[in-house]
């Protein structure tokens, strides 16, 4: 018999018992984008995700501490897509900084057209989303998985500047997309394209060394 079997008081899945905990994490997960849909991220209680998901209040809290863990973890759920679609911008020849300049490019599109992260980054909810997210472990850890190493990696090859750490300079980049996401970019400005090329990456180019 499984854990989870054997722990009936943290869960009512009925018959259809998940087969482990990441399987009822993710079920939960899928029940609180269903309640993000129907009611905004903000407006979703924990008691609400439980009754969409089938099962009592407390089997929530025992996967996840409160409604912005859940949060956390849909964004991040919903990133990982994201960052599937910019893969192929890291993949070519070009500078690092026309590489990341494309690759923030794509993953704002594929951002606004998930359904999750559309409604994670929707005005009323960027800044909401976006405070969750940077409080929260697994974001930082998804974050420094996606960007550290190349950030570190164009640092060290003098691509990048290196007098500000990669976790600083991943903040930095997401708070600009964010920012876009909540906000587009003017056409007197650019649009997205501009601020990202002409503001936001000549912001990590390589410092000037004074003698």
């Amino acid at each position: 018999m499984s854990g989870l079997a054997e722990r009936p008081r943290h869960g009512t899945w009925g018959a259809d018992l998940p087969r482990n905990e990441d399987e009822a994490r993710e079920r939960l997960l899928v029940a609180a984008e269903a309640c993000y849909a129907e009611r905004g991220p903000s407006h979703t209680k924990m008691s609400d995700i439980a009754i969409k998901a089938g099962v009592h209040r407390s089997t929530v809290y025992y996967y996840f501490p409160n409604k912005d863990a859940v949060l956390a973890a849909a964004f991040v759920r919903a990133l990982e897509e994201i960052l599937g679609a910019t893969e192929p911008c890291w993949r070519t020849d070009e500078p690092f900084l026309d590489r990341l300049v494309n690759a923030c490019l794509v993953g704002n599109d594929a951002a606004r057209r998930s359904p999750t992260a559309r409604l994670l980054i929707a005005n009323d909810e960027a800044t909401h989303t976006y405070q969750v997210a940077e409080a929260s472990a697994i974001w930082r850890s998804a974050l420094a998985d996606a960007l550290g190493e190349k950030l570190a990696t164009a640092a060290a090859a003098g691509e990048l500047r290196d007098d500000l750490t990669p976790e600083t300079l991943a903040r930095w980049i997401t708070r600009v997309n964010f920012s876009l996401m909540a906000e587009p970019a003017k056409p007197e400005d650019g649009g997205e394209e501009g601020v990202i090329r002409q503001l936001l990456a000549p912001s990590l180019a390589p410092r000037r060394r004074i003698p």
